[in-house]
């Protein structure tokens, strides 16, 4: 029997409520939006507040219960949180250091046909440029949960970048160990593929077809962008010839640019595979990858082209 793909969302709410239940100085905020805390308002109505459509607010809010002594979980959708509530995420937030978990529910392109107004492919970059903010994509509803675990209770503040449909289920391999550091889920010597997010599905899937092509492609998760796990980039792309990252965000301050600042002139070459500004279709969330190039065809005709040249150069 073949598992359905779990939501994001669907996988967090128990680990909200179980964790509620654990603390009680953990508090949920959601901005007109229930699916997280369900298990929470079950079992402690009074630890979620519901601010309504008021990202900024929410921010605000969430400020003053960590400044007295709370630690606040809050969730909203991730377009609107990033821009709409960006002075507060900085002022309010992390220029103190608040212990904020955000959870931005739709990151990347995953809102699909609902367009370019629920797309956040920036968030990543905005997030990153925010002082004292760590930077979480992960890859599925497992590797999810993984960082959740790993911010709670928080430190200080942190983005945890969450799709908004079920994404395809990956190996085990994904989510196991440390998400903080970069996680090797299939070997190979020819070329490594660095992917963060949902575009580690499509990495895999370029690997499967890269095999038919005679390319042993290894490929690694990358689930946190900042603080960037350069360490364990290095070492995964000793040896290798070419890197190849992929995510669904912008370029700046993003998996591609920090792995090239991170392996520098001595380092394999690295060919960035990320979204740009054009203006998008209305699309779904596999079509607008597609779009972009950042599926599994654009990866595996990245690979095979940047071989092609290598050779020639050879």
């Amino acid at each position: 029997m073949t598992t359905a793909p779990l939501s994001m969302r669907a996988a967090l709410a128990s680990v909200l409520a179980d964790a509620v239940d654990a603390d009680p100085a953990l508090i949920t905020l959601g901005a007109d939006g229930h699916a997280l805390f369900q298990g929470v308002m079950a079992r402690h109505p009074g630890r979620y507040v519901d601010v309504g459509i008021a990202e900024a607010n929410l921010v605000g809010v969430a400020a003053g219960l960590a400044r007295s002594g709370l630690r606040p979980v809050a969730a909203a959708m991730a377009p609107f949180l990033v821009r709409r509530a960006y002075e507060q995420l900085r002022l309010d937030v992390c220029l103190p250091d608040l212990p904020v978990v955000f959870l931005g529910v739709g990151g990347g392109l995953s809102y699909g046909h609902l367009g370019p107004t629920h797309h956040a492919t920036d968030d990543i970059t905005l997030m990153s440029a925010l002082p004292n903010m760590s930077v979480h994509c992960p890859a599925d509803a497992a590797d999810a949960v993984s960082v959740l675990r790993t911010q709670l209770p928080a430190n200080g503040p942190a983005y945890i970048r969450l799709s908004a449909r079920p994404d395809p289920i990956l190996p085990a391999a994904a989510s196991d160990g440390d998400p903080r550091t970069a996680r090797l889920v299939r070997d190979g010597d020819d070329v490594l593929i660095l992917a963060t997010g949902r575009c580690l599905a499509e990495a895999l899937a370029a690997a499967d077809a890269l095999a038919g092509d005679g390319v042993r492609a290894a490929v690694a998760s990358v689930t946190t962008l900042h603080p960037f796990p350069q360490d364990a980039v290095r070492t995964l792309a000793r040896d290798r010839a070419l890197v190849v990252t992929v995510t669904e965000s912008l370029g700046p301050a993003s998996l591609g640019d920090r792995t090239a600042l991170t392996l520098g002139r001595d380092g394999p070459p690295v060919v960035r595979l990320e979204t740009d500004h054009r203006y998008p279709p209305v699309a779904s969330h596999e079509e607008l990858l597609h779009f972009y190039g950042v599926d599994s065809h654009g990866i595996r005709s990245a690979v095979l082209g940047q071989l092609a040249r290598n050779t020639k150069k050879a």
